[in-house]
Parts: structure tokens; C-alpha cells; sequence
């Protein structure tokens, strides 16, 4: 999975705005607990809040349900905003070396300039580069509505895991292998993953799982804790950006209001 181009970048915006409505997005970032028997003098190390021991698979996916970066291997008790920042993408996204293209204007009537973007969920930390939802106390209506774009860009990650699940049923039940071997494991199915969604493109399998995961609730985000830690002030104001567009006459879609009545 070599790191991608700026123009590389470009193109996974363009169908992140072509198929899910948010512009400038270039990756979708959540973990998936990856099930394993409990490993030997390990204590509470694997232990993680589902209740079962773990090994944790962070991914970044682009719109088409493939990844683009994985983390493989932390520790099934470890949260998401702290495996993020360990993680090798985490560390280049905080550096500045993903080759991201400079912000620019997302429609031709509107003069700010937007950073592109990753979108994740309440359990990781708001960055100038990785949005996330505002908090559920108090919403208002155009927060509520952000918080909607965002979960329908932010779900493809899930629908990538979905698919991963029912391709390679080893992840249907805890892998009775190590840690070590657990990883590698996992590591191939991604890769396998990536090949078969390239030659295939099959479109079908990403919106059969997408059905799936907008007709329940998202589970993980109510358990996950969102980080307290405060965001920096041009995240925030980033943020608020996105949101006043969405909520504007040229950046809002006609759908936004009938789901978050």
C-alpha cells in the first residue's frame, strides 16, 4: 500500500465528493477488533471493552471501500485517538508528510479555502486534517446536518470491514493463533482485499454493506468515548467552515434534511 501521490490524493477526493457528498475528503479512518485467543502471560493487555481479547486493525479507506493505510497489531485495550497518534499513519499525518494537496476552494462562488481531510468518528481527535462529529449534547440543526455528511463519507470504512469479514470468514470467530500471527494474517486478507476490489469493481458488494450499516445504529460510536482533550482553534474553526457550507444554498444536498429531522 504505497502512500499515494498529491495527485493520487486528488482523485480519491474527487470520488469521495462524486459518491458521498464531502468534498476535499480523502480518506475515511476507524479500527476494527480483530478476535483472538487470549495470549499467554499477556494480563489485560488484549482485554478490550466488547469483552474478548484483540488485536486492532486501524485502516484508512478511500471511497471505494479499499485501503489505504492499516495499522496492525496494538493492543485490543487501546483506543482509537491512541492508537492513531503510535500509529505510522497517525505520525505522518501530524508531520506533514502525507503529501496532501494545499487547501483550496471547493466552489468556484465560495472564497475560503478548504485543508483536505480525513473524517473518523467521536473517539478521535479533531485535527486541522481529520474532522470529526460534533458532540450529540445540544445539536443544532446545521450541526446536526455536518454530522450527517460526515457519517455518510465517514461509513465507507465501515462497509470495508464488512466486506472483509464475509470475504475471509477467519474473521468471524477469534483467530486460535498469536498475536504475532494474527497480525500477518490480517495483513494479507487487507492486501487480498485491495486486489480483488481492483480487478472486480464491484459496486454491489459496497452498497449491499452499505445498507447494512445505515439501517442500524453504529454501536461502536456510542460505546467509544469521545476524546476530551481540547482541539486546536483552526480545527474547530475548519470545522465550523465545512458545516456553514453544508447548510448553505451551494453546498447543500437535497436529501441532508429528511434524515436528520
Amino acid at each position: 500500500m504505497p502512500l499515494p501521490s498529491t495527485d493520487g490524493w486528488l482523485n480519491i477526493e474527487k470520488e469521495f465528493d462524486k459518491f458521498w457528498n464531502f468534498p476535499n475528503c480523502v480518506g475515511a479512518i476507524d479500527g476494527k477488533h480483530i478476535a483472538i485467543q487470549c495470549p499467554p502471560n499477556s494480563g489485560s493487555s488484549y482485554y478490550n471493552y466488547k469483552g474478548h481479547h484483540s488485536i486492532i486493525l486501524q485502516a484508512v479507506v478511500d471511497a471505494n471501500a479499499k485501503f489505504i493505510f492499516i495499522d496492525v497489531g496494538d493492543f485490543g485495550r487501546n483506543s482509537d485517538g491512541g492508537i492513531l497518534k503510535e500509529s505510522n499513519f497517525g505520525k505522518l499525518l501530524d508531520n506533514n508528510k502525507l503529501l496532501l494537496p494545499p487547501p483550496r476552494k471547493i466552489h468556484e462562488e465560495v472564497e475560503d479555502e478548504f485543508p483536505f481531510v480525513f473524517v473518523a468518528d467521536e473517539a478521535y481527535p479533531l485535527k486541522k486534517n481529520l474532522m470529526k462529529p460534533f458532540a450529540r449534547k445540544q445539536l443544532t440543526n446545521p450541526k446536526r446536518i455536518y454530522n450527517y455528511r460526515q457519517s455518510r463519507a465517514r461509513r465507507i470504512v465501515e462497509c470495508a470491514f464488512g466486506i472483509l469479514t464475509k470475504r475471509f470468514n477467519v474473521f468471524e470467530n477469534k483467530m486460535l493463533v498469536n498475536p504475532e500471527k494474527a497480525t500477518i494474517i490480517t495483513q494479507a486478507a487487507c492486501v487480498l482485499h485491495n486486489l480483488i476490489m481492483e480487478k472486480e469493481h464491484n459496486l454491489t458488494d459496497i452498497h449491499n454493506e452499505m445498507e447494512t450499516t445505515s439501517s442500524r445504529v453504529n454501536q461502536q460510536d456510542i460505546i467509544n468515548k469521545p476524546t476530551n482533550r481540547r482541539p486546536p482553534r483552526d480545527a474547530i474553526d475548519i470545522r465550523e467552515k465545512f458545516m456553514k457550507y453544508f447548510n448553505s444554498e451551494k453546498g447543500s444536498a437535497p436529501w441532508q434534511n429528511v434524515y436528520t429531522v
